[in-house]
């Protein structure tokens, strides 16, 4: 028997990359063309929700309130708009996606091709994100026009991107973890929900009393909120590098958490 060709195991590794990849991108863009295809699922409800508020607190309200810490009301709570939006809708179509893979069988079709687990992780984070980023830039949109603009685009951008890293990571690991329906809505009803309401998108932290202020300071949301402020109106009560770096490690650890998980193979099937 002669010994195996080193030449021809290169070959093979490489064309298991390119399996890999082009694999990564078919999964990548199946996910991508589900939140494009159900857009009236997906994208709009949120779309709408966010301008209501924008409407109800920025124009009705803000009729009364005029101004917080020296700047329009609709320009204060648009920041915190848009992370909630990138956050909920990132989280709830990762988990989605996985959840429904895991629960109608067709996760074996993924598991049996040659992607990595980083791979697969990415590829259902991939629509998370475009669903949060779309529906995030659709709620700019139709808000910017009657703002004073954004200050610092980088920053701004820089924590959407965070946001949606994080949450899209966290829908992957809840898609692995729920066992129904039941347990993924109870993540996002009685956990999400609540943190991002309390995460200071509507008021200035420093107006509110005890307990309320110890609260909204302990949510992580709240810095998230913050930092996007601190981008789009150049407005933040707390340390906005501080905020970043805690964010972009959350990011790395919640993602490499995800990654682990899937590898183990564990709760992958219903």
């Amino acid at each position: 028997m002669s010994a195996p060709d080193p030449a021809d195991a290169r070959l093979d590794e490489a064309q298991l990359r390119v399996a890999s990849r082009r694999g990564m991108l078919a999964l990548s863009g199946r996910e991508v063309r589900r939140v494009s295809k159900l857009w009236t699922q997906t994208i709009l409800p949120p779309v709408v929700t966010a301008v209501l508020f924008m409407a109800v607190f920025g124009g009705a309200l803000g009729g009364e309130l005029r101004q917080v810490s020296g700047i329009q009301y609709l320009w204060f709570i648009l920041p915190g708009l848009l992370v909630t939006t990138v956050s909920g809708q990132a989280f709830a179509n990762a988990s989605t996606s996985l959840y429904q893979a895991r629960n109608e069988g067709y996760i074996d079709d993924v598991l049996s091709s040659p992607l990595r687990s980083a791979e697969v992780v990415w590829s259902y984070m991939a629509g998370g994100l475009y669903r949060g980023w779309i529906t995030a830039a659709a709620v700019g949109a139709c808000a910017l026009p009657f703002t004073d603009g954004v200050q610092d685009w980088l920053l701004a951008v820089a924590v959407l991107v965070l946001t949606g890293v994080i949450f899209s990571a966290l829908g992957v690991l809840t898609g692995l973890w729920a066992d129904s329906f039941d347990q993924q809505a109870f993540i996002a009803a009685l956990i999400i929900t609540p943190l991002a309401l309390l995460g200071g998108v509507f008021y200035n932290v420093d107006a509110l009393s005890e307990p309320w202020r110890t609260l909204t300071m302990l949510d992580p949301i709240y810095y998230l909120v913050d930092a996007e402020r601190a981008g789009v109106t150049g407005l933040h009560e707390s340390a906005v590098w501080l905020s970043v770096l805690v964010a972009a490690l959350v990011a790395v650890l919640v993602a490499m958490w995800a990654v682990r998980m899937f590898r183990t193979g564990r709760r992958l099937r219903p």
